[in-house]
């Protein structure tokens, strides 16, 4: 089966049913940018290239369509 998506630091399948992680900040989210994370510590890699001032990680479960 095809996986949901790939985490966007370590780039790992995230599976259908599995818990994922997005960054609060919009536009890590925003048009075509779709960041997620397989866990709580890629989601913190990404912080020190954001340069984001005030972000956290936002638990969310992959069902069978992509959040848009």
């Amino acid at each position: 089966m095809a996986p949901f998506a790939v985490c966007s630091m370590c780039r790992k399948p995230i599976q259908l049913g599995s818990k994922y992680w997005r960054c609060s900040v919009s536009t890590c989210n925003s048009g075509r940018i779709k960041l997620m994370f397989c866990s709580v510590s890629c989601w913190d890699a990404h912080l020190p290239t954001a340069r984001h001032r005030n972000a956290s990680a936002i638990e969310e479960v992959a069902q069978a369509q992509p959040p848009k």
